[in-house]
């Protein structure tokens, strides 16, 4: 089965839905590249009447690596729970890796913005901002949010060559791993441009 690929960098605005898109890139047999922009309305005011509690649709995390769809082994997700939070304890970045099996018919854009909104990634006491990473097996997808205080250092073409180094091990089903490879990917660049150090974890 090919797995269809698509890394998009969306940017959550601390106190607006995102103005763009940034990259969307499909793999299938060969591989198609998209790109694509969208503005988004403010959100309304909320009126001061009261409402009715509603519960949220996404469930309660449960660390940085959230894996629903059970794609890790436990040592491969020790592994990266330990880098993730070392990652948050040393640089202040929060960055959350969620996997699950399907989004319910949304797309994983809106699926995975509401997402990294609901829980307030990179929001709740994280001065640098953060990153979620959202992997769909039904449809074959995946996403990566940023929030605006990355942009700078994530920019389209970074993003969309570190996403192609994962593109053989999704061929080959080996999702953990190709999440894991882009995880690293990422994280040594941010290394190199915030000026922090992380323990090797193999």
């Amino acid at each position: 089965m090919c797995f269809l690929h698509q890394p998009a960098k969306s940017i959550v605005h601390p106190k607006r839905l995102p103005q763009k898109i940034r990259m969307v890139l499909a793999l299938a047999p060969l591989l198609v590249v998209n790109h694509s922009c969208m503005r988004r309305q403010e959100p309304r005011q909320q009126t001061t009447e009261t409402r009715p509690e509603v519960s949220s649709p996404f469930p309660t995390p449960t660390g940085l690596l959230n894996d629903y769809a059970n794609l890790f082994d436990p040592e491969s997700k020790k592994r990266l729970e330990s880098l993730l939070a070392e990652l948050k304890q040393k640089a202040d970045i929060e960055f959350a890796v969620v996997t699950i099996d399907t989004t319910g018919g949304q797309t994983i854009f809106d699926y995975s913005l509401a997402l990294a909104r609901t829980w307030r990634i990179g929001r709740k006491d994280s001065s640098r901002g953060g990153l979620l990473l959202m992997l769909a097996v039904k449809e074959r997808q995946w996403r990566l949010q940023v929030t605006q205080g990355l942009e700078a250092d994530l920019p389209d073409d970074v993003c969309k060559e570190m996403g192609e180094q994962s593109t053989d091990l999704y061929k080959q089903g080996r999702y953990a791993a190709g999440l894991e490879k882009y995880v690293n990917a990422i994280i040594q660049r941010l290394q190199k441009l915030k000026g922090f150090a992380l323990s090797p974890h193999v």
